[in-house]
């Protein structure tokens, strides 16, 4: 008596031709992201003005100013392609300070400003879930 036939894909070499094909999609889709973001990049410095009154913090002095500053672009040299965009001003007692354009998300702004903390606690209550603490302190029970 003859078992049942082996489905085709659990064949090893199609198997292996399989894996390969999809290795070879996602490093066609790596390669594509990476090269739309680095358009993106691009374009962001382009975008950004060339002087631009913002906020700053001062890690030396620890305080929040808002000044003037100058728009810089640095070439990594570790990678020639990609450009790494910041703005950047003195603060009143003559330290350099810097806000990322390019890579906003670590752009230490963000978490250690006073101001941007402050206004963080201002809207809490109003994005508080209903699974989180505090909630039904705040709304109370259906």
């Amino acid at each position: 008596m003859i078992g049942p036939k082996p489905l085709i894909e659990e064949h090893y070499h199609i198997q292996d031709l399989i894996d390969g094909q999809e290795k070879r999609s996602a490093d066609r889709t790596f390669h594509r992201n990476r090269i739309k973001d680095s358009e993106e990049r691009e374009q962001l410095i382009k975008d950004a003005k060339f002087f631009i009154a913002t906020d700053f913090w001062c890690d030396t002095c620890k305080k929040d100013f808002k000044s003037q500053a100058i728009k810089q672009v640095e070439v990594d040299w570790s990678n020639t392609s990609q450009h790494i965009a910041y703005y950047k001003s003195k603060c009143e007692k003559g330290h350099w300070c810097i806000r990322l354009i390019t890579d906003k998300h670590r752009d230490g702004f963000w978490t250690r400003s006073r101001f941007c903390n402050l206004d963080k606690g201002k809207h809490l209550e109003d994005i508080i879930q209903p699974h989180e603490t505090g909630f039904q302190l705040l709304y109370g029970h259906k």
